[in-house]
C-alpha cells in the first residue's frame, strides 16, 4: 500500500481567525450587523471543518457523478 506525501484535503490547515472571517465576509460583499456577524463567526468553524474534509485530489474519472451508485440507497443492488 502506498502512502501519499501530500494530504488529500485541507483539514490540516489551521482554523480561520475572527478577523480573517470578517475579511472574507467583507470581500464577499456581506455587510452584516454586529449581532449577525458574531453569529456568523461563531458558526464558521463548523462549516470550515466540514468543507475542508472534502477530498481535493480526485482524478477527472472520479467525478462524483460517476462514482454514485443509486442501487446502494434504493435496496435494488443488494443480494437477496
Amino acid at each position: 500500500m502506498m502512502t501519499r506525501d501530500k494530504p488529500t484535503d485541507l483539514a490540516h490547515l489551521p482554523p480561520s481567525t475572527a478577523e480573517e472571517i470578517r475579511a472574507m465576509a467583507r470581500n464577499a460583499g456581506l455587510d452584516l450587523p454586529d449581532e449577525l456577524m458574531r453569529q456568523f463567526i461563531e458558526a464558521w468553524p463548523a462549516y470550515e471543518a466540514m468543507i475542508r474534509r472534502i477530498p481535493r485530489s480526485r482524478s477527472y474519472a472520479e467525478e462524483p457523478a460517476h462514482t454514485f451508485r443509486p442501487a446502494r440507497f434504493s435496496g435494488r443492488g443488494q443480494p437477496r
